[in-house]
């Protein structure tokens, strides 16, 4: 999912790994984000939550639409996890690179822009056409790639923070979120999770 405009040229942090070289750097969680998708999102919001402090929002307040934008039992991420599970991570990237000030790379971007535009192109063109299967596999796995590179790249950042400790956002990042992502941030409780 996109950040807004306002927000990335606030972000100055450089990831410790490119979304490319993730696989490669950290092998293991790059399988874990790739073949076991749904624990793996699960586990890296539970540790982020924890770091942060911040309570439970579903999607990490990506979409605050009524309950969905307020904080909930931390047990309704496991639901999150298995139904919404792109979401789910996008959301993991999204509290990563804003509570840690990680910028994407235009290599980053390009990989990600690229998978959701052959992905939504093919899905668009099965409502007109016979899509092969070996197509559809085919953007299956280019997507299961992707999954475990992002999930690899966010699970090295997340480990850094835990050696040098967490700071918390910028001042100039928290500006320019939207005013229920700065509440978010507000009602954590530093040195553990919110309930």
């Amino acid at each position: 999912m996109p950040i807004k405009a306002e927000v990335v040229q606030n972000l100055t942090g450089h990831w410790k790994v490119g979304l490319f070289e993730a696989p490669c750097s950290s092998p293991l969680q790059f399988c874990y984000g790739c073949f076991c998708t749904c624990c793996a999102v699960y586990q890296q919001r539970m540790t982020l939550l924890d770091i942060t402090g911040e309570p439970y929002v579903c999607c990490a307040g990506l979409c605050p639409c009524g309950p969905l934008g307020e904080p909930q039992d931390r047990n309704c991420m496991i639901l999150e996890a298995c139904c919404c599970t792109s979401l789910a991570l996008s959301g993991n990237r999204f509290m990563v690179q804003t509570r840690f000030n990680k910028e994407n790379t235009a290599c980053d971007d390009c990989i990600l822009w690229t998978v959701c535009l052959i992905d939504c192109f093919v899905t668009i063109a099965s409502c007109f056409i016979e899509i092969p299967e070996e197509i559809r596999i085919l953007v299956d796995c280019m997507n299961m790639i992707t999954i475990g590179c992002m999930h690899a790249q966010q699970a090295v950042e997340i480990d850094e923070i835990k050696k040098t400790g967490y700071q918390g956002p910028t001042a100039v990042v928290v500006a320019v979120l939207p005013p229920h992502q700065q509440k978010m941030i507000q009602q954590a409780q530093p040195g553990g999770a919110a309930a």
